[in-house]
C-alpha cells in the first residue's frame, strides 16, 4: 500500500475570513445571543475536525448520519465511520440556545476566557436516546463503564449538527513543540523523507513498554517510517500523567530507535472508552495523519472486562466487508507480547513454544499498578530509563493508611507474573496445584518481582554456559576454574572409589547391616560411586573425538 488517498478537510479560518468571523462573533457576544461556552474537550474536538484529523467529517453529525453510524458504522452516504460525532453540550442555558436555533444560524463557541474560538453553522438540532447510544457505541448500558457514564453525566439532551470552522487553536502547553497537522505529517513523510509506507501507532495512558517496542520494531522491519501518537488529553486520574509519558517516549526513541525513522506526534483527544469501535476511529485518524498501515495490539482501547481479547482487531472485518482496507489503511494485528526467559527476548504465541513458567507478561495496567505500589518494573517489561520517568508521573504512591491500593494486588501477579501462579519459580517445576490470584498478598508480588530481577537472565545464561563448557574445543576462553574444580572433584571421587573397593574386599558376606555392613550393600555403595564418577567430565568434549575428518588443514586451501 502506498501513500493514503484521502482528501483532508480544512476549515481553519485565516485572513479575511477569520477577521469577518471574529467581528460577527463580537456582535453575538455583545448581544449575548447564540454563544456557547465550551470546555477544552470540545475545543480540541473542533480543532481536530477543522484541521482534517477527522476527515472526511467537516462538522458535527446530523440525525441521519448519527443514526446510520450508530447502527451500521457508516455515514449516510456509505462512508465507513465507527462512532457518532456529536455536539451535545450540557447545562440549561446551552440547551436553551440549541432549542431555539434555526437552520443556517451561526453559533459562536467561546473558551473559558469568553474568547471566540470556533463557530458552527446550524444544519439541525435533534434529540437522541442515551440508552441507544450507549448500547450501540459501547455494547453496554452499564453506567460503571466510563463511556456510558459520560453520556449521562456530561451530555445534554439535544445535539447540534453543522459545519465547524476554527478561529483560534488551543495552546498545547508542554506538547506544543510536537504539534503537527495532518497536512504537515503528509508533507514530512512523503515529501521530505520520501517514504512509501508509514505505520501508525496510537497509544493510551500507560507507560511505553517492551510490548510496544516489539510492535514498533516489527513494523519498522518491513516499512519505512513509524508514526507514534500518544493520547495526551483528558484521562482518568489514576493514569500516568501525559507529560511523563511523552518524556518516556522521548527517552525510548533517542536511546533505542533509529530516530529519523520514527515521528512522535501526540493527539490531544479525549478518551471515549469505546473499545473496539474506538480502534476503528484511531485507524482512521492515523490514516489522516499519513499512515498506510495501522499497528494494533491485543486490547486496544479496552475497558476492564467489557470486551473480549482481540475484539478490537476482529471488529474491522465484522463491521466492514472489506475490513480495514475499506478505510484506506492496512491493519497490522499483533498477538499479546510477553517476555520469555527461555527465549531471552520478547515474543508472542506465534513465535514462542515455551510454557507459562518461563513468561513475564507485559500488561500496561499491571506496570502502572506495580509502580503505584512503589516498585520499579523489571527491565524485561520496561526499559529502566523509561521506567524512572514513568514512576514520577503516577500518583498516589504506595499504599494508604490501611495498607490498600486502588488495584487488587493479586491482579498484578496474574497480569505480569503468570509463571508465579503455575511454577515454583521462574522456569522452575510446575506446582501440583496452581495458585489462585485472589488469595495473593503483597509479599507474593515482591517474591515474583525479585525472582524475575535475579533469574530472568540466568536461564538462558546457564544453558549457554553449560554448552560452552562442553563444546569450547579451544579451552583458552573456557571457565578454567570450572575445569579445575571439576578435575579435582573427579580426582577425589576416584579416591572414594578406591576406598570403597577396599571396603568391599574386606566386607563380611554374612553381615546383617546392623552391627556391620554386608558385602552386598557395600557393592551397591561402590556401584553408586562409580556412576557418579562416570557422569563427571571436567574437560568438556574431547577435541580429538570431534576431529573425524583425516584431511590436514592445508589440504582445505
Amino acid at each position: 500500500m502506498s501513500r493514503p488517498q484521502v482528501k483532508l478537510t480544512n476549515t481553519v479560518l485565516d485572513g479575511k475570513a477569520k477577521e469577518t468571523a471574529l467581528e460577527e462573533a463580537a456582535e453575538s457576544l455583545a448581544r449575548n445571543s447564540n454563544t456557547i461556552m465550551i470546555d477544552d474537550e470540545a475545543w480540541i474536538t473542533a480543532e481536530m475536525i477543522a484541521t482534517g484529523a477527522l476527515s472526511p467529517c467537516t462538522g458535527f453529525m446530523n440525525a441521519e448520519d448519527y443514526n446510520s453510524v450508530l447502527h451500521i458504522g457508516r455515514l449516510a452516504d456509505g462512508t465507513p465511520w465507527p462512532t457518532p460525532l456529536s455536539f451535545a453540550v450540557s447545562g440549561d442555558r446551552n440547551q436553551e440556545v440549541l432549542k431555539n436555533l434555526k437552520h443556517g444560524e451561526v453559533v459562536t463557541l467561546l473558551n473559558r476566557n469568553k474568547e471566540p474560538v470556533a463557530r458552527i453553522t446550524t444544519e439541525e438540532v435533534f434529540e437522541y436516546d442515551r440508552e441507544e447510544r450507549a448500547q450501540c457505541v459501547f455494547g453496554t448500558t452499564d453506567k460503571r463503564h466510563p463511556g456510558v457514564r459520560s453520556i449521562y453525566e456530561r451530555m445534554g439532551d439535544r445535539s447540534l449538527a453543522g459545519k465547524v470552522e476554527l478561529m483560534s487553536r488551543p495552546h498545547w502547553g508542554a506538547f506544543e513543540k510536537y504539534r503537527l497537522t495532518p497536512e504537515q505529517c503528509f508533507d514530512y513523510f512523503y515529501n521530505k523523507k520520501g517514504a512509501r509506507t508509514v505505520v501508525g501507532f496510537i497509544t493510551g495512558a500507560n507507560p511505553v513498554h517492551r510490548g510496544h517496542e516489539h510492535i514498533h520494531r516489527t513494523a519498522l522491519e518491513n516499512n519505512d517510517m513509524l508514526l507514534i501518537q500518544p493520547l495526551v488529553q483528558l484521562a482518568k486520574p489514576e493514569y500516568i500523567r501525559s507529560e511523563y509519558r511523552i518524556q518516556a517516549y522521548e527517552t525510548l526513541l533517542n536511546k533505542y530507535y533509529q530516530r529519523d525513522r520514527a515521528l512522535m506526534n501526540p493527539l490531544r483527544v479525549t478518551y471515549i472508552f469505546a473499545g473496539p469501535r474506538e480502534a476503528i476511529l484511531h485507524a482512521i485518524v492515523a490514516r489522516n495523519f499519513g499512515a498506510t498501515h495501522f499497528a494494533i495490539g491485543r486490547d486496544h482501547a479496552g475497558v476492564g472486562s467489557y470486551y473480549g481479547d482481540y475484539e478490537c482487531q476482529t471488529i474491522f472485518d465484522r463491521l466492514y466487508d472489506g475490513g480495514s482496507k475499506e478505510l484506506g489503511i492496512e491493519l497490522m494485528s499483533f498477538n499479546e507480547v510477553f517476555y520469555c526467559a527461555r527465549c531471552g527476548t520478547t515474543a508472542t504465541e506465534n513465535t514462542c513454544p515455551h510454557g507459562k513458567q518461563y513468561r513475564v507478561a507485559i500488561s500496561g495496567t499491571a506496570i502502572r499498578e506495580l509502580m503505584r505500589y512503589g516498585y520499579m518494573p523489571p527491565k524485561e517489561v520496561v526499559r529502566p530509563e523509561v521506567a524512572r520517568i514513568a514512576m514520577q508521573g503516577i500518583q498516589p504512591k504506595g499504599l494508604d493508611e490501611n495498607g490498600n491500593s486502588i488495584y487488587p494486588v493479586g491482579s498484578i501477579v496474574k497480569k505480569m507474573f503468570p509463571f508465579y501462579l503455575v511454577a515454583k519459580r521462574l522456569g522452575g517445576k510446575l506446582r501440583e496445584k496452581p495458585l489462585s490470584w485472589e488469595d495473593l498478598k503483597l509479599e507474593d508480588v515482591e517474591r515474583a518481582l525479585m525472582d524475575v530481577r535475579e533469574n530472568s537472565d540466568r536461564i538462558l545464561k546457564d544453558i549457554a554456559r553449560d554448552t560452552e563448557q562442553q563444546f569450547d574445543v579451544n579451552r583458552e576462553v573456557s571457565a578454567c576454574w570450572l575445569d579445575e574444580a571439576g578435575e579435582y572433584s573427579k580426582e577425589r571421587q576416584e579416591h572414594m572409589i578406591k576406598a570403597l573397593e577396599e571396603k568391599v574386599e574386606a566386607a563380611d558376606p554374612e553381615a546383617d547391616n546392623r552391627m556391620f555392613q554386608s558385602r552386598a550393600e557395600a557393592e551397591k555403595e561402590l556401584e553408586t560411586a562409580k556412576h557418579v564418577h562416570h557422569s563427571m567430565n571436567s574437560k568438556g568434549v574431547d577435541p580429538k573425538k570431534l576431529q573425524w575428518n583425516p584431511l590436514k588443514y592445508d589440504e582445505y586451501r
